[in-house]
């Protein structure tokens, strides 16, 4: 497969890279917050040009070139790797701050690697940034170019600065499509591990401080002539233990990567068993209605103790009712173990989520039920349920026509999403039920 034309935005924290990437990408992926250091891991995404070219942004965290240890040599280290794998560098300098010390220095490093650079001198919808655009000449690079990441001044030109430096055989548009898989899970369960343990390399950053991830980040993986689009999110807490604003913009942003992936690969502590945070972040995967994997974590903490194995994995299924059937994977992201499992598994499952239903079988699966239990509505009153079909797929949808339309009494929707699981291979699928009149 050929590598992507890659384009990596990078400056010192705070500069408006973030606003920058999302700008040229036309999207809300990276987070924008006034506080230094929100960008930690690199954000990757495929920009189509068009004339139907396509190239890789690459948004990375600020650099420090001073920092000594913890999280800003952290967001350096992994900035300076996407800057290695770069084909073409976007320096993007605050022109309001005009120029400083720090921006020199980091302009010196990137001369010394030999890549084209282009400026993107931000901001300069303020006054001060306008007055100070001559200084951009002196970090001795051939073209600096005006821009306003936050109103869109000067987005276009910068966007053909970049169409013209792709080659015009690079072009990885012809790429299959990619299963996304969303590691989720609540904060420190080992999600960016597991993800680096999948690519075989540490792209991600992992700390034990928990909240180091707090963008979605999107990483492209190939096994077995297969691709796979793994997003790693932020840790999800309940909204009530939710305070910092940047955390409730991460959690925001972890959701919504939840809803545009395909299945979503729910992270837990072994060690410490399925707590109602958990549970918590599987409703969200339900809410979704995504295909759900349940990964426990750590599992190498519980190697020696069968009877805690059996217990949390009884727990898990007790606890995650709407996830019941859901392949459940003891995983070591430390020694490994269980990591080969996860694409296959995500496999298999993204098969079952396309999962067709024959109306004759299905109705009579829906009778049986109803003769079982008594169908009702939300309301609480009986509902008569004449006939049943499947009206989509990914995942599967049925429709249920009855004498009016409301939708279920959540018992009997379980009791019957159950009865239809039961009957075909929808083991960690999505169930919809939708009720109408036929009218």
């Amino acid at each position: 497969m050929t590598s992507p034309f890659t384009v990596v935005l990078v400056g010192r924290p705070n500069v408006g890279k973030s606003a920058l990437f999302n700008r040229l990408s036309g999207t809300r992926r990276a987070l924008v917050h006034d506080r230094p250091g929100m960008t930690r891991d690199a954000l990757e995404m495929d920009v189509a040009t068009d004339d139907g070219r396509t190239f890789r942004l690459v948004d990375t965290g600020g650099l420090d070139l001073d920092a000594a240890g913890g999280f800003a040599a952290l967001t350096r280290d992994m900035a300076f790797q996407a800057v290695a794998d770069a084909d073409l560098l976007v320096f993007v300098v605050d022109g309001s701050d005009g120029l400083l010390p720090e921006d020199r220095r980091i302009a010196q490093r990137l001369r010394s690697l030999g890549k084209p650079v282009l400026v993107a001198w931000n901001k300069v919808d303020r006054k001060d940034s306008a007055s100070n655009a001559p200084e951009g000449s002196e970090l001795g690079f051939d073209e600096v170019l005006p821009v306003s990441a936050i109103h869109g001044i000067g987005d276009e030109d910068l966007l053909a600065a970049l169409e013209s430096r792709i080659p015009p055989a690079v072009d990885p548009g012809t790429r299959p499509g990619a299963l996304s898989i969303a590691i989720v899970g609540r904060p420190n369960v080992g999600k960016s591990s597991i993800v680096n343990r999948l690519l075989g390399t540490p792209r991600l950053m992992v700390s034990e401080v928990a909240g180091t991830t707090r963008d979605p980040v999107d990483v492209l993986a190939e096994r077995a002539g297969k691709s796979y689009l793994l997003v790693d999110t932020a840790g999800i807490r309940r909204k009530g233990k939710t305070t910092d604003s940047a955390e409730k913009l991460s959690v925001v942003a972890a959701r919504r990567s939840m809803e545009r992936a395909r299945i979503a690969a729910v992270v837990i502590d072994a060690e410490e068993g399925v707590t109602a945070q958990d549970a918590h972040v599987a409703g969200y995967a339900e809410e979704a209605r995504r295909g759900m994997l349940l990964l426990a974590n750590k599992w190498d903490l519980l190697e020696k103790d069968p009877a805690r194995q059996k217990a949390l994995e009884e727990d898990a299924q007790r606890r995650f009712v709407f996830a019941r059937g859901a392949a459940f994977l003891p995983v070591s992201a430390k020694t490994g173990r269980g990591i080969s499992r996860i694409l296959p598994e995500a496999d298999a499952l993204a098969e079952r989520m396309v999962t067709r239903i024959s109306t004759g079988e299905l109705n009579r699966v829906v009778q049986k039920a109803c003769e079982v239990q008594a169908p009702s509505g939300r309301s609480g009153r009986p509902l008569k349920i004449r006939y049943a079909v499947q009206v989509a797929t990914d995942p599967p949808l049925i429709r249920l026509f009855a004498d009016r339309a409301e939708q279920l009494h959540f018992s009997f929707e379980r009791f019957l999403q159950n009865r239809i699981r039961a009957k075909w291979p929808l083991e960690g699928v999505p169930v919809r039920l939708s009720v109408g009149t036929g009218e």
